[in-house]
């Protein structure tokens, strides 16, 4: 049989206190003497008991505690993403819950796995799309804004999103390697998802408006990873006409085919060069230090935490996309290809 959990009765009956003073030391509240508190928090430890922040969350009202929900905490991009997040909780002095996908079924097990009532708002970050989160956008009915991913189709007016200029920074790296004098320029692209279908399309109406030509070959899929980045730069390499430069759709493909590149003896950006996106710490760490488009990440991180905000003070805020523009960072991993006019 299984065993009952204690509840707060339970404690308060150990502790030789009443109901209301139990609730005052969970709850961190005043007017507990040291020594009273003390023997409650030995019942509590002695008892096992786990405070249900869930039942206690709807009987108090909205809960204070912000839900962030991150596609993959591995990945260096979403580190990023969190230490941005953690600057402008720790600011805005509001305790946040750090969820991966992995942890959750979008389409199922809102109430089991995250809690009616346990979050006050939510903010997804860099999903695939937004219509993969709408089952528990509007199961929860909370304040909530998506990051790095805008609204399309099904999503539209439903939740406010704000994400860089996907297109427009892809547009402006490709155009910067055509300049440079590059005419076979390759795409690592990340996967199926909001962000790389923009830096793919960006990619290819640049070279389209240069009159330059995107062979089939020249597209792979890295799938956001370090290691596809490593091995897809080194099959493009063995193309009877390899690229004189590679785009990454992110800064961590860009570090692994750098990383490839050096391993087969090629220099870069003497014999290729390497463009990525998002400006991630590790990005001007590496040597070359690597050209890339920066996400205004901070700036990002910041209007979200603005918006959620307004909406917990009772502002209504308009469900629509703020797009934030893009910077193209120079660096030492681009220059001409050998025999380039000057």
């Amino acid at each position: 049989m299984e065993r009952r959990r204690p509840t707060i009765k339970d404690v308060a009956r150990h502790a030789g206190v009443s109901f209301k003073t139990v609730s005052r030391v969970i709850n961190g509240q005043r007017g507990v003497s040291g020594q009273v508190e003390a023997r409650v928090r030995a019942a509590i430890a002695e008892l096992g008991y786990v405070v249900n922040y869930s039942a206690r969350s709807l009987a108090q009202g909205a809960s204070g505690v912000m839900g962030i929900i991150i596609p993959r905490v591995t990945d260096p991009r979403s580190l990023d993403l969190i230490y941005h997040v953690g600057e402008a909780a720790e600011r805005a002095e509001i305790p946040i819950a750090i969820l991966s996908r992995t942890s959750i079924d979008p389409a199922s097990g809102v109430g089991e796995i995250i809690g009616h009532g346990f979050f006050g708002s939510l903010m997804v970050m860099g999903p695939r799309s937004v219509n993969t989160y709408l089952p528990i956008i509007r199961a929860l009915n909370i304040p909530t804004v998506v990051v790095e991913s805008l609204m399309d189709g099904e999503a539209e007016g439903v939740v406010p999103c704000v994400a860089s200029d996907n297109l427009g920074g892809a547009r402006r790296g490709v155009e910067y390697l055509v300049g440079l004098g590059h005419q076979r320029i390759a795409y690592i692209a990340g996967n199926d998802s909001y962000q790389n279908r923009k830096r793919q399309q960006g990619y290819a109406e640049a070279l389209c408006e240069a009159g330059l030509d995107t062979p089939a070959e020249y597209v792979r899929v890295g799938r956001w990873s370090w290691q596809g980045g490593h091995e897809q730069v080194l099959e493009l390499m063995q193309l009877p006409q390899p690229p004189t430069a590679v785009f990454c759709a992110n800064d961590t493909m860009a570090l692994g085919a750098m990383c490839a590149l050096r391993e087969r003896g090629l220099n870069v950006p003497a014999d290729i060069s390497v463009l990525g996106f998002d400006d991630i710490p590790a990005a001007w760490g590496n040597r070359p230090a690597l050209t890339t488009v920066r996400q205004p990440t901070a700036e990002m991180v910041e209007l979200a935490f603005d918006l959620l905000r307004r909406a917990r003070e009772g502002e209504e805020i308009p469900a629509v996309n703020h797009v934030l523009p893009t910077e193209l960072i120079l660096r030492a991993s681009c220059a001409a290809p050998e025999g380039a006019a000057p």
